[in-house]
């Protein structure tokens, strides 16, 4: 079967990057031809031009960055240089996003169209990540498929999808239109138990189910053959660092386990304009290899469990705070949430402490094998 999956934009971001190649991955050993659906969101519309806004704004962001923040790893690109493009995807790892099967680019509804109708899909898709939040998604209703005619029968799922935030996430004006278009999908499920409520209260859908992010489908040794030799850390001991939301409360936390437990710092860059980010395998092996990490990532949650590394989260509010307390509950690991310096210096001596991860791999193997069957009954 030929599937289309509509997921966030392929760009800088290790998680959603992965996340993508996963559910592919899984979709392929279940005997699936899939495909992402490429859709690019459509900047032309601006009356000032959009390239030479996002350029201008780009620019704005690494001076901020580089000057006021020091941040020497940031370039800052001329925005009136006509070979720089904001509107042409920038990746984390050109290589590694080869392994992912993708459409054209579609950076109008039309393009879509045209795509849709080129492509001849079997079923669709809709997820994972955070496809079902208006801020990061504009036009929300291409991800309930929108596009397709209610006569069209093809089968239509959400995997995983996330609303990220449990308020907000989509325009009053648009809810009807979404819920309607929901209603048409043969099986849905969400990522966050604020989405099974959502679903299930605004939408209307009672049969949602929970399952688990494509990424933690796959075993610690699927990942590790994706991890080159020459990028492995053995022998090392190490903190791995990954922060998207650099603040001085992060660090003061940072520098306390490091004093804490002994050991340096090795620092991933979750930052899209720093201009030597690790490739795929680097990112994996710094989970892999690592001895402790501290992040407010949720994908770097995921790749600490998979990877069966102690951790602290530190909640990211901004980027939904329901994607952190879901994950970690789920696995009995709600503690290694830290709200913030006051919290962690009240828990300092839990949030260090080792994790025992029988109980945690025994839940997973078993939301695996749950998470498996949903894809597999809703695409029968």
């Amino acid at each position: 079967m030929k599937i289309g999956i509509l997921t966030q934009p392929l760009q800088r971001n290790y998680g959603g990057i992965i996340q993508n190649w996963a559910l592919q991955e899984t979709l392929r050993r279940m005997g699936h031809e899939p495909e992402m659906i490429f859709r690019q969101a459509d900047t032309s519309h601006s009356r000032f031009g959009g390239i030479t806004i996002l350029r201008c704004c780009s620019l704005v962001k690494c001076i901020i960055y580089k000057i006021l923040l020091g941040r020497r790893d940031v370039v800052l690109r001329n925005p009136f240089d006509r070979t720089y493009n904001p509107r042409q995807p920038r990746y984390a790892d050109g290589k590694f996003i080869k392994r992912i099967q993708r459409s054209r680019i579609c950076h109008s509804d039309r393009e879509l169209r045209e795509v849709i109708t080129k492509n001849h899909y079997d079923a669709f898709i809709v997820g994972s990540d955070q496809v079902w939040r208006q801020e990061y998604s504009p036009r929300i209703e291409t991800y309930f498929l929108d596009f397709l005619s209610d006569s069209d029968h093809r089968k239509k799922v959400a995997y995983a999808a996330s609303f990220g935030v449990e308020a907000d996430y989509i325009d009053a004006d648009k809810m009807q239109q979404c819920k309607t278009l929901l209603s048409r999908f043969d099986a849905v499920s969400v990522r966050e138990d604020g989405g099974l409520r959502i679903v299930r209260e605004d939408f209307g859908r009672h049969d949602v189910e929970k399952v688990l992010d494509p990424t933690l489908l796959l075993s610690d040794s699927d990942y590790r053959c994706l991890i080159k030799a020459s990028d492995r850390l053995t022998g090392e001991k190490y903190i791995t660092s990954y922060i998207l939301d650099g603040n001085f409360e992060k660090q003061r936390i940072l520098q306390d386990v490091s004093s804490r437990l002994s050991l340096p710092v090795r620092s991933l860059s979750g930052d899209s304009d720093n201009a030597n980010m690790a490739t795929v395998s680097q990112w994996l092996a710094s989970f892999a290899e690592t001895s402790f990490v501290v992040t407010d990532s949720f994908h770097g949650c995921v790749f600490s469990i998979i990877f069966n590394r102690p951790f602290i989260a530190i909640g990211n509010a901004r980027r939904g705070l329901d994607r952190f307390t879901s994950l970690l509950e789920m696995f009995g690991l709600g503690k290694r949430l830290a709200g913030g310096v006051e919290d962690y210096c009240n828990r300092m001596d839990n949030l260090t402490s080792a994790i025992d991860y029988t109980c945690v791999n025994k839940e997973l193997d078993r939301m695996r094998q749950s998470s498996i069957n949903f894809l597999k009954n809703a695409l029968a």
